[in-house]
């Protein structure tokens, strides 16, 4: 198999890997804060043969072979979801909500909250919603979010407010679930003042359904024009093969 058929098997590779990227993204368009997924492209194999100047190395075939190894988020806002739950936010800004899991801290953008089985502001999971001074209880059935992120309830008494963290690296977070991040340490947390939120409301989901369709469609005819150059390519092969015996 000659060098160009290396090239082929290695973008085959990597269209199928998108086409698992893209699926993904598409199975998430209704799910809320969920943030598109993103390949990152790389070359190896002329990257390594590159002086510490950039310049390639006398002699070396400059041939490179293209990697999707890295999976990257697009953080871009969502949607503006209409809900009218008093207990629904949007982030009107940059910045994640902070919950509580089993695993410790988790950061994410779906602000479709509720009250769990311990009068706590959760997730729909029951994670508990992390407030300026920690876990917030509900104690009251008519309680509200506020545009300033407080939580109120029906004599106008502030039961606590809500916490928003932001990130140096926003590449950094570590997806865990759908619509749910860990932070490792070099994310660089920051906890924001100050915020703003869309009551009553929740962001949707980032993913353009009709994009990544178009890009499904390109994938697939990409994919099949590289098995295609590899079956050409182990024919000319085998009949340099053939003309030699």
């Amino acid at each position: 198999m000659g060098s160009e058929s290396y090239i082929s098997a290695s973008g085959a590779s990597a269209q199928l890997r998108d086409l698992d990227v893209v699926a993904n993204n598409l199975s998430n368009v209704g799910t809320p804060g969920y943030k598109r997924s993103q390949s990152i492209f790389r070359a190896v194999l002329e990257s390594s043969l590159r002086e510490e100047a950039g310049q390639l190395v006398p002699g070396a075939p400059s041939t490179a072979f293209v990697a999707t190894d890295e999976i990257g988020a697009n953080f871009e806002r969502g949607s503006v979801e209409r809900t009218g739950s008093p207990l629904h936010a949007m982030i009107n800004g940059p910045g994640f909500f902070e919950i509580l899991t089993p695993q410790g801290l988790r950061y994410t953008r779906a602000g479709n909250f509720i009250v769990n089985t311990r009068g706590e502001l959760s997730t729909p999971s029951g994670y508990p919603v992390q407030g300026e001074g920690g876990t917030i209880e509900v104690r009251d059935s008519a309680s509200r979010i506020d545009q300033t992120g407080a939580i109120v309830d029906s004599t106008g008494n502030v039961l606590g407010r809500l916490k928003i963290a932001d990130f140096g690296d926003l590449q950094s977070l570590v997806r865990e679930g759908q619509s749910v991040f860990s932070a490792p340490e070099e994310a660089n947390l920051q906890v924001l003042d100050k915020n703003q939120f869309i009551p009553g409301s929740i962001e949707g989901s980032n993913v353009d359904a009709s994009r990544e369709l178009a890009t499904m469609v390109m994938l697939q005819r990409a994919f099949e024009t590289n098995v295609r150059a590899m079956q050409v390519d182990d024919e000319t092969t085998q009949r340099l093969i053939e003309g030699m015996r």
